[in-house]
Protein backbone atom coordinates (compact mmCIF):
# COMPACT_ATOMS: atom_id res chain seq x y z
CA UNK A 1 0.00 0.00 0.00
CA UNK A 2 2.68 2.27 0.72
CA UNK A 3 4.33 2.01 -2.52
CA UNK A 4 1.13 2.53 -4.45
CA UNK A 5 0.55 5.16 -1.99
CA UNK A 6 4.26 7.48 -3.39
CA UNK A 7 3.20 6.53 -6.82
CA UNK A 8 -0.03 8.48 -6.81
CA UNK A 9 1.19 11.57 -5.21
CA UNK A 10 3.91 11.52 -7.91
CA UNK A 11 1.35 11.25 -10.73
CA UNK A 12 -0.94 13.89 -9.01
CA UNK A 13 2.65 16.19 -8.84
CA UNK A 14 3.12 15.92 -12.53
CA UNK A 15 -0.51 16.25 -13.24
CA UNK A 16 -1.03 19.67 -11.95
CA UNK A 17 0.91 21.40 -14.89
CA UNK A 18 2.37 23.77 -12.53
CA UNK A 19 -0.52 24.43 -10.61
CA UNK A 20 -0.64 24.56 -6.97
CA UNK A 21 -3.29 22.95 -4.54
CA UNK A 22 -6.26 24.22 -4.78
CA UNK A 23 -6.08 24.71 -8.73
CA UNK A 24 -3.82 28.51 -8.02
CA UNK A 25 -1.33 28.70 -10.46
CA UNK A 26 1.86 28.51 -9.30
CA UNK A 27 3.98 31.78 -10.42
CA UNK A 28 6.75 30.82 -8.63
CA UNK A 29 7.51 27.87 -10.80
CA UNK A 30 6.75 29.52 -14.29
CA UNK A 31 9.11 32.64 -12.73
CA UNK A 32 11.53 30.52 -12.12
CA UNK A 33 11.50 28.89 -16.16
CA UNK A 34 11.76 32.27 -17.40
CA UNK A 35 14.85 33.45 -15.42
CA UNK A 36 16.34 30.42 -16.73
CA UNK A 37 15.27 31.30 -20.49
CA UNK A 38 16.39 34.80 -20.27
CA UNK A 39 20.14 34.07 -18.82
CA UNK A 40 20.67 31.59 -21.61
CA UNK A 41 19.83 34.00 -24.12
CA UNK A 42 21.79 36.84 -22.79
CA UNK A 43 24.48 33.97 -22.19
CA UNK A 44 24.59 33.04 -25.66
CA UNK A 45 24.64 36.93 -26.93
CA UNK A 46 27.46 37.64 -24.97
CA UNK A 47 29.52 34.68 -25.79
CA UNK A 48 29.10 35.59 -29.73
CA UNK A 49 30.26 38.84 -29.08
CA UNK A 50 32.89 38.14 -27.00
CA UNK A 51 33.67 35.46 -29.58
CA UNK A 52 33.71 37.98 -33.04
CA UNK A 53 35.21 40.86 -31.07
CA UNK A 54 38.56 38.42 -30.98
CA UNK A 55 37.94 37.69 -34.33
CA UNK A 56 37.88 41.39 -35.82
CA UNK A 57 40.70 42.38 -33.14
CA UNK A 58 43.36 39.47 -34.51
CA UNK A 59 41.99 40.25 -37.83
CA UNK A 60 43.17 43.44 -37.72
CA UNK A 61 47.13 43.07 -38.08
CA UNK A 62 49.26 42.32 -40.86
CA UNK A 63 47.94 40.34 -43.38
CA UNK A 64 45.04 42.30 -42.95
CA UNK A 65 42.05 42.16 -45.80
CA UNK A 66 43.27 43.37 -49.22
CA UNK A 67 46.94 42.41 -48.38
CA UNK A 68 48.94 39.54 -50.80
CA UNK A 69 51.18 36.98 -49.11
CA UNK A 70 53.07 33.79 -50.21
CA UNK A 71 54.03 31.20 -48.58
CA UNK A 72 55.76 27.96 -50.26
CA UNK A 73 54.55 24.59 -48.26
CA UNK A 74 55.27 21.25 -48.94
CA UNK A 75 53.99 17.76 -47.04
CA UNK A 76 55.98 15.49 -46.48
CA UNK A 77 55.69 11.69 -45.02
CA UNK A 78 57.75 8.75 -44.12
CA UNK A 79 60.84 10.29 -46.44
CA UNK A 80 59.09 11.49 -49.82
CA UNK A 81 57.22 14.11 -50.52
CA UNK A 82 53.37 13.71 -51.16
CA UNK A 83 51.82 15.57 -54.77
CA UNK A 84 51.22 18.91 -54.42
CA UNK A 85 46.99 19.66 -53.01
CA UNK A 86 45.21 21.02 -56.57
CA UNK A 87 41.91 21.28 -55.09
CA UNK A 88 40.61 24.37 -52.81
CA UNK A 89 37.48 25.97 -52.23
CA UNK A 90 38.87 29.27 -50.79
CA UNK A 91 36.09 30.34 -48.97
CA UNK A 92 38.37 32.71 -46.96
CA UNK A 93 41.61 33.85 -49.64
CA UNK A 94 43.61 31.09 -48.36
CA UNK A 95 44.30 28.72 -50.70
CA UNK A 96 46.47 27.33 -53.27
CA UNK A 97 46.84 26.58 -57.19
CA UNK A 98 48.49 23.15 -57.33
CA UNK A 99 51.79 25.14 -57.30
CA UNK A 100 53.14 24.48 -53.84
CA UNK A 101 52.16 27.81 -52.42
CA UNK A 102 50.17 29.31 -50.06
CA UNK A 103 48.59 32.39 -51.53
CA UNK A 104 47.42 34.41 -48.96
CA UNK A 105 44.66 36.95 -49.76
CA UNK A 106 42.31 37.61 -47.01
CA UNK A 107 39.02 38.72 -47.77
CA UNK A 108 37.45 39.22 -44.20
CA UNK A 109 39.02 39.92 -40.54
CA UNK A 110 38.23 35.76 -40.32
CA UNK A 111 41.17 34.81 -41.86
CA UNK A 112 42.98 38.11 -41.59
CA UNK A 113 46.39 39.16 -39.06
CA UNK A 114 46.46 36.48 -36.38
CA UNK A 115 44.07 34.33 -38.10
CA UNK A 116 45.55 33.67 -40.84
CA UNK A 117 46.97 30.25 -39.65
CA UNK A 118 47.99 26.82 -40.90
CA UNK A 119 44.36 25.76 -40.55
CA UNK A 120 42.67 27.90 -42.11
CA UNK A 121 44.63 27.22 -45.00
CA UNK A 122 44.00 23.37 -44.09
CA UNK A 123 40.33 23.51 -43.73
CA UNK A 124 40.41 25.58 -47.41
CA UNK A 125 41.92 22.68 -48.90
CA UNK A 126 39.98 19.73 -47.40
CA UNK A 127 43.26 18.53 -45.47
CA UNK A 128 43.03 16.80 -42.06
CA UNK A 129 45.87 18.78 -39.73
CA UNK A 130 46.02 18.52 -35.62
CA UNK A 131 48.50 17.76 -32.97
CA UNK A 132 48.09 13.75 -33.76
CA UNK A 133 46.69 13.28 -37.77
CA UNK A 134 47.80 14.13 -41.08
CA UNK A 135 45.69 13.38 -44.03
CA UNK A 136 45.95 15.09 -47.51
CA UNK A 137 42.94 14.99 -49.88
CA UNK A 138 42.06 11.78 -51.48
CA UNK A 139 44.91 10.84 -48.98
CA UNK A 140 46.35 8.36 -46.34
CA UNK A 141 45.83 8.98 -43.00
CA UNK A 142 48.37 9.37 -40.75
CA UNK A 143 48.24 9.69 -37.46
CA UNK A 144 50.84 9.07 -34.14
CA UNK A 145 51.61 5.97 -33.29
CA UNK A 146 51.44 4.79 -37.13
CA UNK A 147 54.74 3.35 -38.16
CA UNK A 148 57.00 4.81 -40.14
CA UNK A 149 60.56 3.40 -41.39
CA UNK A 150 60.12 0.84 -39.13
CA UNK A 151 59.32 3.33 -35.90
CA UNK A 152 56.38 5.00 -34.70
CA UNK A 153 55.53 8.11 -36.28
CA UNK A 154 54.76 11.74 -35.36
CA UNK A 155 53.31 15.07 -37.11
CA UNK A 156 55.14 17.97 -36.99
CA UNK A 157 55.55 21.30 -38.45
CA UNK A 158 58.51 22.78 -39.36
CA UNK A 159 58.73 26.28 -40.50
CA UNK A 160 61.85 27.73 -42.75
CA UNK A 161 62.18 31.61 -42.49
CA UNK A 162 63.21 32.34 -45.90
CA UNK A 163 63.90 30.78 -49.73
CA UNK A 164 67.09 28.98 -49.26
CA UNK A 165 67.18 28.58 -45.60
CA UNK A 166 67.71 24.36 -44.79
CA UNK A 167 67.58 24.57 -41.14
CA UNK A 168 64.58 25.30 -40.26
CA UNK A 169 62.53 25.35 -36.80
CA UNK A 170 60.37 23.14 -35.59
CA UNK A 171 56.51 24.30 -34.26
CA UNK A 172 55.93 22.85 -30.79
CA UNK A 173 51.99 24.83 -30.90
CA UNK A 174 48.94 22.96 -32.26
CA UNK A 175 49.54 22.94 -36.27
CA UNK A 176 46.48 24.62 -36.92
CA UNK A 177 47.66 27.58 -34.98
CA UNK A 178 50.89 28.30 -36.72
CA UNK A 179 50.76 31.73 -38.34
CA UNK A 180 51.20 32.05 -41.97
CA UNK A 181 54.45 34.23 -43.04
CA UNK A 182 55.33 36.19 -46.01
CA UNK A 183 58.29 34.97 -48.49
CA UNK A 184 58.72 31.93 -45.59
CA UNK A 185 58.43 28.45 -46.26
CA UNK A 186 56.50 25.43 -44.17
CA UNK A 187 56.91 21.76 -44.41
CA UNK A 188 54.05 19.62 -42.60
CA UNK A 189 55.50 16.09 -42.01
CA UNK A 190 54.99 12.96 -40.59
CA UNK A 191 58.25 11.10 -39.79
CA UNK A 192 59.78 8.68 -37.09
CA UNK A 193 59.10 10.37 -33.91
CA UNK A 194 62.39 12.14 -33.05
CA UNK A 195 63.75 12.62 -36.82
CA UNK A 196 62.05 15.75 -36.89
CA UNK A 197 65.72 17.34 -37.58
CA UNK A 198 65.44 15.61 -40.67
CA UNK A 199 62.25 17.12 -42.51
CA UNK A 200 63.70 18.91 -45.75
CA UNK A 201 61.94 22.68 -46.77
CA UNK A 202 59.95 22.44 -49.95
CA UNK A 203 61.65 21.78 -53.34
CA UNK A 204 63.97 24.25 -54.38
CA UNK A 205 61.39 24.47 -58.10
CA UNK A 206 59.12 25.65 -55.32
CA UNK A 207 61.27 28.10 -53.46
CA UNK A 208 62.00 29.82 -56.47
CA UNK A 209 58.64 30.17 -57.74
CA UNK A 210 58.17 31.44 -54.28
CA UNK A 211 60.62 34.60 -54.79
CA UNK A 212 59.39 35.29 -58.25
CA UNK A 213 56.11 36.52 -56.16
CA UNK A 214 58.28 38.32 -53.83
CA UNK A 215 57.66 42.35 -53.57
CA UNK A 216 60.27 44.69 -55.70
CA UNK A 217 62.47 45.99 -53.33
CA UNK A 218 62.05 49.25 -51.76
CA UNK A 219 63.96 52.07 -53.90
CA UNK A 220 67.08 53.65 -51.53
CA UNK A 221 67.73 56.24 -53.78
CA UNK A 222 67.50 59.62 -51.74
CA UNK A 223 64.70 61.78 -53.85
CA UNK A 224 65.80 65.02 -55.31
CA UNK A 225 65.36 68.41 -54.10
CA UNK A 226 63.64 71.01 -56.34
CA UNK A 227 66.86 73.77 -57.05
CA UNK A 228 69.25 71.89 -55.49
CA UNK A 229 70.98 70.59 -59.08
CA UNK A 230 72.90 73.48 -61.00
CA UNK A 231 72.23 74.48 -64.72
CA UNK A 232 75.27 75.47 -66.68
CA UNK A 233 76.26 79.08 -66.00
CA UNK A 234 73.77 79.01 -62.96
CA UNK A 235 74.58 80.68 -59.77
CA UNK A 236 74.16 79.78 -55.97
CA UNK A 237 70.72 78.84 -55.05
CA UNK A 238 69.05 81.88 -53.85
CA UNK A 239 71.68 84.49 -55.06
CA UNK A 240 70.60 87.21 -57.88
CA UNK A 241 72.99 87.59 -60.85
CA UNK A 242 74.64 90.78 -60.94
CA UNK A 243 72.56 92.54 -64.14
CA UNK A 244 74.53 93.51 -67.55
CA UNK A 245 77.41 95.82 -66.95
CA UNK A 246 77.18 96.31 -63.39
CA UNK A 247 80.66 95.77 -61.24
CA UNK A 248 81.88 93.87 -58.19
CA UNK A 249 80.37 94.06 -54.99
CA UNK A 250 82.51 96.98 -53.22
CA UNK A 251 84.35 98.79 -56.32
CA UNK A 252 83.01 101.70 -57.45
CA UNK A 253 82.02 102.17 -61.09
CA UNK A 254 83.29 104.75 -63.20
CA UNK A 255 81.05 108.17 -63.87
CA UNK A 256 79.76 108.63 -67.25
CA UNK A 257 82.00 110.30 -69.78
CA UNK A 258 85.35 109.84 -67.71
CA UNK A 259 88.45 108.01 -68.83
CA UNK A 260 89.28 104.62 -67.70
CA UNK A 261 92.73 105.32 -65.70
CA UNK A 262 96.12 103.69 -67.74
CA UNK A 263 96.93 100.22 -66.59
CA UNK A 264 99.54 100.44 -64.17
CA UNK A 265 102.98 100.21 -65.54
CA UNK A 266 105.24 97.56 -64.59
CA UNK A 267 107.91 98.51 -62.11
CA UNK A 268 111.17 98.86 -63.51
CA UNK A 269 114.25 96.66 -63.71
CA UNK A 270 117.46 98.15 -62.05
Amino acid sequence: MGKASSNKKVARAAGTGGRAAGGRIAWTYYGVIAVVVVLGVVGTMFSRAGYHSRVNNSGNKQPIVGATWNEAFAVYACGKFLPPIKLSKDPSGITTQGDGIIHIHPTSKSSAGKNATLGKFASSVGMKLNAGELRVPGGKLYRDGDQCDTKNGKVYVKQFAFAGDTRGQVQSSDPRDVLLTDQALVTIAFVANGQQGAIPPPLKAVQDALSKLAPPPASTTAPSVPGSALAPGSTTPGSTPPPPGSTTPGSTAPAPGSTPPPPASPPSTP
